[in-house]
């Protein structure tokens, strides 16, 4: 059995005493396409930057491809590919200088892969890298990211700040990449219904901590809103969110259908609906309301 794309354990940073990421332990299988699900300032790129050995973690060690990402860096390099939300690019060359340049440092380079995306894409090779739009630039930093070939792909917040149509062609070069290559990827965003539709699995952070880590599907049909008579408040176990209309309840609940209707039953409410959520709707369940001190 291979082992999975990525895989932590305790995985904590601390900066000034305060932790950043806590405890963190998830596992992402090989050919998933895994949506990274946090708001701004919940830990997702500390995690990713100790994940790619650009930050040495407090605490906890990560795996990538079954090798320590931390004492197997180089080997890890030909085969793990990273995309920042702010990719820093030689913006004096020219694409075609950027890419040849760019495959220098690589023992193999897939030049036909990052020509037919720049196809795709209308990147002129011939344009300098600073006058490319955001769009464009960010295209030109996936095309770059899929030079060499990569087993495992890492994409931090990539189509941030760009428009709704450049970023859903951004996300369907991704989709057909991924099921033309069979490659794993992390895809961290705070955009959910966005990545929903490329997503098999979920990681889901709030504050540093893991809130939830599991197939999408699987997901779905554990959190299920709930319109419920009842005389009074149910105290029953893994409610998300509640809300009175002063006849019904509407619940959020985390638990397996047949369990919740039980709970329910038993303490003397009567189901009247249940229904499925998308995963932004479990997504602000789980993780609450925006705070103020929420960080950027």
């Amino acid at each position: 059995m291979q082992p999975s794309a990525i895989e932590t354990h305790s995985l904590t940073k601390t900066f000034l005493g305060r932790p950043v990421v806590d405890a963190l332990s998830f596992a992402v299988p090989r050919g998933s396409v895994c949506a990274f699900l946090g708001r701004n300032g919940s830990g997702k790129s500390t995690t990713i930057r100790m994940l790619m050995n650009l930050l040495p973690p407090t605490a906890g060690s990560a795996t990538l491809l079954g090798l320590d990402s931390r004492r197997a860096h180089e080997d890890l390099m030909h085969r793990v590919s990273y995309v920042a939300e702010s990719p820093a690019l030689y913006d004096w060359m020219t694409v075609r200088e950027l890419v040849r340049f760019t495959a220098n440092f690589y023992h193999r380079w897939n030049h036909s892969a990052v020509d037919s995306l720049l196809q795709r894409f209308a990147i002129d090779p011939t344009q300098k890298v600073r006058y490319l739009s955001r769009g464009t630039y960010a295209q030109f930093a996936l095309a770059l990211a899929m030079g060499n070939d990569p087993e495992l792909l890492i994409l931090d917040e990539p189509a941030a700040g760009l428009d709704v149509l450049v970023r859903r062609d951004f996300l369907d070069s991704i989709i057909e990449l991924i099921q033309r290559e069979g490659r794993t990827v992390l895809f961290s965003s705070h955009l959910v219904h966005e990545v929903e539709r490329i997503a098999d699995e979920v990681v889901i952070i709030d504050r540093g901590r893991l809130v939830a880590a599991a197939r999408v599907d699987d997901l779905k049909q554990q959190v299920l809103r709930f319109v419920v008579r009842a005389p009074r408040r149910l105290d029953i176990p893994n409610i998300l969110s509640s809300a009175s209309d002063g006849t019904h309840l509407v619940l959020t609940i985390r638990d397996r259908e047949e369990s919740v209707r039980r709970a329910i039953e038993a303490a003397g409410g009567e189901v009247l609906e249940a229904t499925g959520l998308s995963l932004e709707e479990i997504f602000i369940d789980l993780v609450g309301a925006p705070r103020q001190d929420e960080a950027a």
